[in-house]
C-alpha cells in the first residue's frame, strides 16, 4: 500500500509538473508573439511616416530655393525651422526603426547628455513656448547611459504635458531640478519636472500612468492618453522609477529616477 501511494503521488506530481510546463510554454509563446507584433507595428508605423516627412523636407527646400529672392527673412527663418524639425523627426523615426529590430535590446545604449535633450525639446516646442509665454528653468543635468531616442521621448512628453495643462490665468513656469541619489547601492539621476499648471488630485497619481487614461475632457485638452503610459514604460525599460505628485490648480510634479549607468540586471 505504501509503494502504491508513493507511485500515485509521484504520478500526480509529474502530471502537475507537465501541466505547469505546458502553461509556462504557452505563456512564453504568447509573450513572444505579442512582442513580435509590437515590434512589427513600430517598424511599419515608423517606415510609413518617414516618406511624408522626407517630402516635407524636400518641398520646403524647393520652396526656399526657387523663390529665394521673393521670400522675406522671417519666412526664410520659418522654412529653416521646418528643415531642422524634419531632420530631427527623421532621426527619431530611424531610431525607432532600429529599436524595433530583432536585436534592439542589445544595441543603441549610449551616453545621453540630458542638457542637449532639453535644448532639443525647447527647439521643437519653441512655438508653443512662445505662444504661452512659458518660462523653463533647469539645473545642470548629467549624462546617463540609455536609449537616446527613448530618453528624448520621455522628457518631451513630460515637458509637452506641462505646457498643455498650464493655467490660463498665470504664466506657465516649468522647473527641472536634478539630484544624484543612491538606490540599491547604485547611483541614480533624479530629475524632477515641476510645473504650476492645473495639476491633479493625488489619489489619481497612479491612474494617470494607465494607457488611455484621461483626467480631463478631450474637448478641453487634446491627446490620446498614452503619453504618460509611454513615459512609465521608458523609465521601466531603463530599470528606473517614475512617480507623480499633484494638487488641483497647484501644479504637478514628475520625479524621474534612472540609473546613471545602464545595466540589464
Amino acid at each position: 500500500m505504501d509503494i502504491l501511494e508513493q507511485k500515485t503521488a509521484e504520478a500526480e506530481l509529474r502530471q502537475r509538473e507537465e501541466i505547469l510546463e505546458f502553461l509556462i510554454k504557452r505563456r512564453t509563446e504568447e509573450l513572444e508573439r505579442s512582442n513580435e507584433d509590437l515590434q512589427q507595428f513600430a517598424h511599419v508605423a515608423s517606415h510609413d511616416l518617414i516618406e511624408p516627412i522626407r517630402k516635407i523636407k524636400i518641398f520646403s527646400g524647393l520652396l526656399e530655393h526657387e523663390f529665394n529672392a521673393d521670400i522675406t527673412e522671417k519666412a526664410k527663418l520659418y522654412l529653416s525651422k521646418i528643415q531642422s524639425t524634419s531632420d530631427r523627426m527623421l532621426l527619431m523615426l530611424e531610431g525607432v526603426l532600429k529599436y524595433a529590430g530583432l536585436d534592439a535590446f542589445q544595441q543603441g545604449i549610449e551616453m545621453v547628455d540630458l542638457n542637449e535633450i532639453i535644448r532639443a525639446i525647447e527647439t521643437d516646442l519653441e512655438i508653443v513656448i512662445q505662444r504661452r509665454n512659458a518660462r523653463i528653468v533647469q539645473d545642470f543635468l548629467p549624462q546617463i547611459q540609455g536609449y537616446s531616442i527613448l530618453i528624448f521621448q520621455l522628457f518631451y512628453n513630460l515637458i509637452s504635458n506641462a505646457l498643455k495643462f498650464s493655467r490660463s490665468d498665470i504664466q506657465p513656469f516649468i522647473q527641472i531640478r536634478y539630484n544624484k541619489i543612491i538606490i540599491g547601492n547604485k547611483p541614480f539621476a533624479e530629475c524632477i519636472i515641476k510645473d504650476n499648471g492645473i495639476g491633479f488630485a493625488q489619489e489619481n497619481a497612479e491612474k494617470i500612468f494607465h494607457s488611455f487614461s484621461r483626467l480631463n475632457a478631450k474637448v478641453d485638452y487634446e491627446g490620446t492618453g498614452l503619453g504618460l503610459s509611454l513615459c512609465k514604460k521608458i523609465v521601466i525599460r531603463h530599470h528606473g522609477f517614475l512617480l507623480a505628485k499633484g494638487e488641483p490648480n497647484r501644479g504637478a510634479e514628475f520625479i524621474i529616477q534612472i540609473p546613471l549607468i545602464y545595466s540589464e540586471g
